[in-house]
């Protein structure tokens, strides 16, 4: 497939103001498009989204500075989120990875705001490669490397 291209990832939040801000503040997303999936939509493609009938969706597409978006949902109604962290030998995604062009200032910023880290940055095999993970504001994991 000559054509093919990645387009984007979406995520179910539970507030979608505060993951907005999130990845603008602190990944330089730009917010792109908002609307919403209303109740009769979500109804006539019950087999794609699986809701009771008076569900509907807020959507929104955050674009990165490289052209890679994000499509967040927020349902009504909600369901609880697990509060867990992601399983690794579960079939399924597990994080998202964002290039950032300096590991330790990203890192240093995100940790003054109170956003916690599972480690500090690490080499990825390379003095000059670093990785490390966090959690957007619904627990979703984020790498980050340099």
């Amino acid at each position: 497939m000559k054509n093919l291209k990645f387009l984007h990832v979406g995520i179910t939040v539970s507030d979608m103001k505060e993951t907005i801000e999130f990845y603008t503040k602190y990944f330089g997303f730009q917010l792109n498009m908002e609307g919403r999936f209303d109740e009769e939509f979500l109804r006539q493609r019950r087999v794609l989204y699986g809701l009771e009938d008076g569900a509907y969706s807020d959507f929104c597409m955050l674009e990165s500075p490289d052209g890679i978006a994000l499509e967040l949902f927020q349902f009504q109604p909600q369901l609880p989120s697990k509060g867990e962290n992601g399983i690794w030998n579960r079939a399924g995604y597990t994080h998202i990875c964002l290039k950032v062009d300096n590991i330790f200032q990203v890192y240093e910023k995100l940790k003054e705001d109170g956003i916690p880290f599972f480690f500090e940055p690490d080499f990825r095999g390379n003095p000059d490669e670093h990785w490390v993970f966090l959690k957007d504001p619904d627990g979703n994991l984020i790498e980050l490397q340099d």
